[in-house]
């Protein structure tokens, strides 16, 4: 239930501002209501959902201001796990991260084209082995995600994103981790700031 409400969120068939009514989910599901208050403690930690003092929860709106610091922080975090990440790199993890990229160049749907981009994005950084910082990660993107949807048609630049991942590839081929860290700063912050300034325009 909890995953199926998050879905519902990322896809917009749950839009920001809408009220969930804890009874109301919980006869939707078929499950207790004690279920739904703890999906609904989980969605508020994730970021999904507002939680307000006797008003219950509504689906989190999409602002420019976050979208703008989640993108800030991403760059940085994201940036450090490849940093710790490149020199424990082996052989199969850079080849592993190579097919993906074929894939993503074959992919058509948008569910296609963001699952495999987290998936090449976890490939390089897992070598990393920091669980907690990896954790971090994984919930900003994802919310992240949400954003990522909702501008696709305008950002949408896979082949210059394409052409980015296969030269951070190539700079943590060659155990470049200044260079690479680098390019994967600029990378981040050059798809957010198209959405921070999509989410502006569409505001006013």
């Amino acid at each position: 239930m909890t995953a199926a409400l998050r879905e519902g969120i990322l896809h917009g068939t749950l839009p920001g501002g809408e009220r969930l009514r804890q009874d109301a989910i919980a006869t939707r599901f078929g499950v207790s209501q004690m279920i739904v208050r703890e999906a609904f403690r989980q969605l508020v930690t994730e970021g999904f959902l507002r939680a307000e003092p006797r008003r219950g929860v509504s689906v989190a709106h999409l602002t420019a201001d976050e979208a703008e610091e989640m993108t800030e922080l991403r760059s940085l975090i994201e940036a450090k796990a490849l940093a710790w990440a490149i020199p424990q790199m082996s052989k199969s993890d850079l080849e592993t991260a190579a097919r993906i990229l074929s894939e993503l160049d074959k992919a058509k749907s948008t569910d296609r084209i963001i699952a495999l981009n987290a998936r090449f994005h976890e490939t390089l950084y897992a070598p990393a082995r920091k669980d907690r910082t990896l954790a971090m990660i994984a919930n900003l993107r994802l919310n992240f995600e949400r954003y990522l949807r909702f501008t696709w048609q305008e950002t949408h630049h896979l082949d210059q994103s394409q052409r980015e991942h296969r030269q951070i590839l190539d700079l943590c081929t060659a155990r470049d981790v200044e260079g690479a860290c680098k390019l994967l700063n600029q990378h981040i912050l050059g798809t957010g700031n198209l959405l921070v300034e999509r989410l502006q325009s569409h505001r006013l």
